[in-house]
């Protein structure tokens, strides 16, 4: 609404202004009426498997027991919560869960982007489907698989790794990689990151393909370098994106990765690979605490939400130096 039309606006009664704005929203609403009913399964399903569930909440503030009316279960408080942040685990798998997933955020965020602009500098377009398709397939693979590739490839027993440094001489003997607790943050970034940056490049492709193209004309023409439009034009013009993801995947420093953890750590590296959702399984599935796994799911949604509220207010912040 141009600066007329609000002067205009504010002439009218209060009254015959609600009322025009509110056949202005009904407008909108018969005008858009086919995108909210297709949106309406999709608010459904958030209701049913999203909003639903959180009555179980009301669990981490009561002693339940499996078996037992959830009304009728003892008021604690604060119990669950207590326990959680006084476990002689819980600052140590509060580290775990934040390093493990920043640098796996820093490490695939920088990868999916040095890759989505090689694959958009290259001429030929049948090496570039190739690297995409070999790039973003293990994005597919499931977890379960993974783990089990590298385990197989890293392992001190006939493992590929091991079985090629022998040969080369570069040891004498099998090293159990995931036995060396201090290599564990290193090998699990490095196989999470194999495993979903070339997903992550294809949405970074896209950005750069909604680039204008008389830039890269002007460019040119310009005398601009190949590297020069890669600095001045790609990465101001994805850097949107960029901040976009990252906020997204800023709630997941407390809640992702416990697949991972959970399928290629073992009791020898556990100080380094344990998180706070397998805290949460070890102590509230295994010995039938439901109580303090709730507390532990609910103090990991709070901490998520908290951090990607900050982190969106710092984009918003200095949102005329990003966008």
């Amino acid at each position: 609404m141009n600066t007329k039309a609000v002067s205009d606006l504010k002439t009218i009664p209060i009254n015959n202004r609600r009322t025009l704005r509110f056949s202005r929203f009904w407008k909108q609403i018969k005008k858009q009426h086919v995108l909210l009913w297709m949106s309406v399964p999709i608010m459904l399903h958030l209701a049913l498997f999203q909003f639903v569930p959180l009555w179980g909440w009301l669990m981490a503030f009561k002693d339940y027991h499996i078996g037992q009316n959830l009304l009728e279960a003892k008021w604690v408080g604060l119990k669950h919560f207590q326990t959680l942040l006084g476990h002689s685990d819980f600052l140590q798998d509060l580290r775990n869960n934040i390093v493990m997933n920043s640098m796996q955020l820093v490490t695939g965020t920088v990868c999916a982007v040095a890759l989505a602009i090689v694959l958009s500098e290259l001429r030929s377009k049948w090496f570039v489907r190739i690297v995409q398709t070999m790039t973003y397939l293990p994005h597919f693979v499931s977890m379960v698989v993974v783990a089990n590739i590298f385990v197989m490839l890293l392992s001190p027993d006939g493992g590929l790794v091991n079985e090629l440094m022998i040969q080369w001489g570069w040891i004498d003997e099998g090293i159990f990689y995931f036995g060396q607790a201090k290599w564990f943050w290193i090998l699990h970034t490095l196989i999470m990151t194999w495993k979903g940056f070339g997903w992550g490049a294809i949405i970074y492709l896209a950005s750069i393909s909604g680039i204008d193209p008389s830039l890269y004309d002007a460019a040119q023409v310009d005398g601009a370098s190949r590297w020069q439009r890669v600095k001045y034009i790609v990465i101001p013009s994805i850097i949107p994106t960029l901040v976009l993801l990252t906020i997204l995947d800023i709630g997941y420093l407390m809640t992702g990765g416990f697949e991972s953890q959970f399928l290629l750590g073992n009791v020898i590296n556990a100080e380094y690979s344990e998180v706070i959702s397998i805290l949460a399984l070890r102590l509230g599935l295994n010995e039938g605490d439901f109580s303090f796994g709730t507390a532990v799911g609910i103090f990991n949604s709070v901490v998520s939400v908290t951090l990607v509220l900050i982190v969106n207010a710092i984009a918003r912040r200095y949102k005329t130096n990003l966008f």
